[in-house]
């Protein structure tokens, strides 16, 4: 299925866009993290390989979370979802449930809108699971990254 090798023993060196045959399908739930959307997205598009559809529900967000995903259209699909109920966990896991029935990927990724994949995710992911052709789901911990703010001497 790969035609073209990305070193996992030196993730910087990239052969070429690696090629696969396999669709790959990564479903983002977003409500209200505009301030993160975009980093999110442009995280995916950055991943060096084809064959990727990006799959984004909306759970009828009220910031400006719409209009950051009308600038992607002709690289995301966007879902908008119309039913809301008061128990968030519960939308969340309906969304990513909507994004599932509308991705036609073999390999399924999820990923809140206020994370990131770094640039090799999607191609460590895949490599493992070819490698370990009994295993069919894994996961893996996040990093938080965060900054020090500077107090200020008054």
């Amino acid at each position: 299925d790969i035609k073209y090798a990305w070193d996992l023993e030196n993730p910087l060196n990239i052969y070429m866009r690696t090629q696969f045959k396999k669709k790959i399908s990564i479903i983002i739930v977003n409500y209200n993290n505009a301030k993160f959307l975009s980093k999110s997205i442009n995280s995916i598009l950055s991943q060096k390989i084809n064959n990727l559809e990006i799959i984004v529900v909306d759970d009828k967000s009220t910031d400006n979370s719409i209009q950051i995903l009308n600038r992607f259209k002709n690289k995301v699909m966007i879902i908008k979802n119309q039913k809301k109920t008061k128990f968030g966990s519960f939308n969340q896991i309906n969304s990513y449930y909507k994004g599932y029935l509308k991705s036609k990927g073999e390999y399924i990724f999820f990923l809140d809108s206020d994370d990131f994949f770094k640039k090799s995710k999607v191609i460590e992911v895949i490599n493992f699971f070819k490698k370990n052709n009994k295993i069919k789901i894994t996961f893996d911990l996040a990093y938080k990254f965060f900054s020090k703010k500077k107090k200020s001497k008054n």
